[in-house]
Formats: C-alpha cells, sequence, structure tokens
C-alpha cells in the first residue's frame, strides 16, 4: 500500500466517513457521507471543468508550457522533438545554451531526467539512448520547491533538497551513503545518476570527503532517492504564490503540484530570476505530511473536508 493510500483511508476513517476499498491492487476506494460519495484511484485529480482533458494533458510538459506561455508564467527556454529522427545534427541548430536539461515528454518522479548536460556531444549521447518525444530545456540554477494549490488555496509548499551525504574526512562517499541509510525511510540509492553527478566534480564513491565538507549526490531532487524537504508553507511570498495560482489556472486545474526553481521562495519575484518547471495533475500528497524540517501539513484531511464540508472546529 502506498504511502498516500494509506494517509487517505486514515484520514477518510478519522472523519467518521464510510470507506470502501474496491480494488485494493489498485487502490482504488469509494469515499461516502452517506449523500455524497466519490471514488479515488491512490490520490485526487481536479480540474475546473469536468469534460476538460487537464489531468491528462498536464502530464505532458510540452503542452503545459504552450498555455503557460499564453499567461506569461516564467519557465525556461525550451525545445520539444518529437523523437530522436526530429534531433539536430549540429549544437547551432539546437538553438539552446548549455548547460542543458534532458526531459521525457511525459516522465514524473524525476524519472527520465537528466540535469547539467554541459556539451552537444554529451547531449547527443543521450538522446541516441532514448526513445519518444522528449524535451531540451536550459538549465536554471537555484532552490527547487513544490507548491501544493487547491482551488486557489495553497495547502503546502516545500523546499526540495538534492540527496546528499556531510564528510567526515575519515569514511569514501561510499561508506558514508551506507552510514546516512540507516537512518532514512526513502534510501539514497547509488546509481549511474549518482555517478555521473560525483564525477563531474571529479571525485567517486571511493573519495573521502574533507569533515564537514556538503557532497551533493545528484543535481535534481528525488524524494524517493534519499532526498530531502523543508516545509516553507508560512514565507512563500505573495508574488510567488499568485503566479502558482496563475499557473494551475493555466491548464484548468483545481488540484496541482507546482514545480518552480528560484532563489529564494520568501522574495518578490521582481527581485529574482523564478522558472516554472512543470505541474503535477495528480500531486503527491504525502510528501506535505512528514518534511525533514518543518511543519506537517494534514493537506488530504483539507481536501476531504471540503469536498464533504466537514470542517474541524
Amino acid at each position: 500500500m502506498t504511502k498516500n493510500f494509506k494517509i487517505l483511508l486514515e484520514e477518510a476513517t478519522a472523519m467518521g466517513l464510510a470507506i470502501h476499498v474496491v480494488y485494493p491492487e489498485k487502490e482504488v476506494v469509494e469515499i461516502s457521507d452517506g449523500a455524497k460519495k466519490i471514488i479515488v484511484k491512490e490520490l485526487f485529480s481536479f480540474a475546473n471543468d469536468p469534460y476538460s482533458a487537464s489531468s491528462v494533458l498536464a502530464k505532458n510538459k510540452e503542452i503545459t508550457y504552450r498555455f503557460w506561455e499564453r499567461e506569461h508564467i516564467p519557465f525556461p527556454r525550451s525545445r520539444y522533438f518529437r523523437n530522436i529522427a526530429s534531433f539536430p545534427q549540429k549544437s547551432v541548430d539546437l538553438g539552446l545554451k548549455f548547460p542543458v536539461v534532458f526531459k521525457k515528454s511525459n516522465g514524473k518522479k524525476s524519472i527520465g531526467i537528466r540535469t547539467n548536460i554541459a556539451s552537444f556531444e554529451e547531449l547527443a549521447n543521450i538522446v541516441a539512448d532514448s526513445d519518444g518525444s522528449f524535451i531540451i530545456q536550459e538549465m536554471v540554477f537555484g532552490k527547487e520547491y513544490r507548491v501544493l494549490i487547491y482551488k486557489d488555496r495553497l495547502l503546502g509548499a516545500l523546499e526540495l533538497v538534492p540527496p546528499q551525504i556531510i564528510g567526515n574526512g575519515a569514511d569514501t562517499i561510499a561508506t558514508l551513503i551506507q552510514k546516512k541509510n540507516t537512518n532514512l525511510q526513502k534510501k539514497i540509492i547509488i546509481n549511474e545518476k549518482v555517478v555521473q553527478t560525483l564525477a563531474k566534480n571529479n571525485i567517486s564513491l571511493d573519495t573521502v570527503p574533507e569533515k564537514e565538507s556538503c557532497v551533493l549526490l545528484q543535481e535534481n531532487s528525488c524524494l524517493a532517492e534519499g532526498g530531502s524537504s523543508i516545509d516553507c508553507t508560512d514565507v512563500i511570498h505573495e508574488g510567488i504564490l499568485e503566479l502558482v495560482k496563475k499557473s494551475a489556472q493555466a491548464v484548468n486545474l483545481q488540484l496541482a503540484g507546482v514545480d518552480l526553481i528560484c532563489e529564494d521562495i520568501s522574495i518578490d519575484p521582481r527581485e529574482q530570476k523564478v522558472s516554472f518547471l512543470e505541474t503535477n495533475s495528480s500531486p503527491s500528497l504525502s510528501i506535505h505530511y512528514d518534511p525533514t524540517v518543518g511543519k506537517s501539513r494534514l493537506v488530504i484531511k483539507d481536501i476531504l473536508e471540503d469536498i464533504f464540508n466537514k470542517y474541524s472546529l
């Protein structure tokens, strides 16, 4: 049972709602208060217009960018390619500045993403091993955030921190990862991305980092592979929050997990560069319940209370 589904059942039960797990293997549940009934498959998905295809189309980054461009939502310069055959043979024809990011058009949970690609040759090798459509995007730098919006209401905001370890001057990076994993629910996975990230900094798993030095293991956040999170719901700047709401409205979503990069989410967007990355139409909600640092946000409870008009006093 996924953590999202487990919390959903717990919150519904605590509110006195009737639950009937229709299809346990697919995590499909019917939730009712006797007068109203909803059916949920692990996660919620809400569009403003029930007849629209927003929840499906929002999963495609290229389509999202088209809508965002119309509404002047800032996002990194990007190019979409239908397949490998459409990829240019020369760097000048790409028309983007390096470093760049490679993304599968329909990728999720950081799957199919390669970051900080420094040259056209490196990019061409990555493209050659791919299939289907993909996006090449100029890389932006800063802190990565996930902001959860429901009916234009802020439910939670997290800073997402990539997997990293702190050196002690004695152990290798491999040993430090092993030690850190003993205290993590989501373990740091030593994969190709970790090896490549270390190599770009001229180190390896056998390197012994200096005491108190921070070693980045991946360049993008991934909570499922040992990343961490910091709750920042109470400090998000109103100007950034308005852009987040607008980005969700642009793709017609009532519930959206919006990813963005900026210097600091508490600073006015007019005073820094803010880049929106994607919107998730069925965002993970459990991540707001147990941030590594900061306050837990009971976002599933908030949504259920709104649906069934049951508010805590």
